[in-house]
């Protein structure tokens, strides 16, 4: 189930983006009039997604996507707003915006457009965080290896673990660069 923090002053509209999206099956979608009030329940881990209409009282939808960006929360995010202005889409996508959706058109075609894009966005987070999991388990391993660890591009050593440095005793920015052969182990009793 993808939670979804739609926030959008037109109640009306609030209230079909939530029958239509959770009517479609996979969506949780929490309502919120007020940009205000929306940063103040964006934390870490609390939606899956937040959309955002764009032009709202006190906070637009990209005010509200630099609060939580600031304190460096990283939900995806989507601008979908009646405001067609280039200069509102450029905005949105320098300051971090998952995708921008324009309002307006067949609903139908419109909401089912919104759910792809919702799904791609959190599939795509998902496989970053993912990813980035990986490589930190990557690196932890490389680092307290026991054993002298090269990484290699061809006879050039491009990366090293803090081991091949205690064997080698040379700094990894010394190493780097060269081949293993440049240099002879100076093994020490542990």
């Amino acid at each position: 189930m993808i939670s979804v923090l739609y926030v959008d002053d037109d109640d009306s509209f609030s209230r079909v983006f939530k029958l239509f999206l959770e009517k479609m099956g996979g969506f949780s979608v929490i309502t919120e009039r007020s940009g205000v009030r929306a940063a103040g329940m964006i934390e870490p881990g609390s939606f899956d997604i937040v959309v955002s209409d764009y032009q709202m009282p006190e906070m637009t939808g990209l005010d509200l996507l630099r609060s939580y960006k600031s304190r460096g929360i990283n939900i995806p995010f989507i601008l979908f707003t009646g405001k067609g202005r280039e200069e509102v889409v450029i905005e949105a996508i320098n300051e971090g915006a998952t995708f921008y959706l324009q309002k307006g058109g067949d609903p139908q075609s419109l909401y089912a457009e919104l759910a792809h894009k919702i799904r791609q966005a959190v599939q795509a987070d998902a496989a970053q965080r993912a990813l980035l999991e990986s490589e930190e388990k990557f690196r932890t391993l490389f680092e307290n290896a026991g054993d002298a660890i090269f990484i290699m591009d061809g006879p050039v050593i491009i990366d090293c673990n803090f081991r091949t440095q205690q064997v080698y005793r040379r700094s990894r920015q010394e190493l780097i660069g060269h081949t293993p052969a440049d240099f002879s182990p100076e093994f020490q009793p542990d």
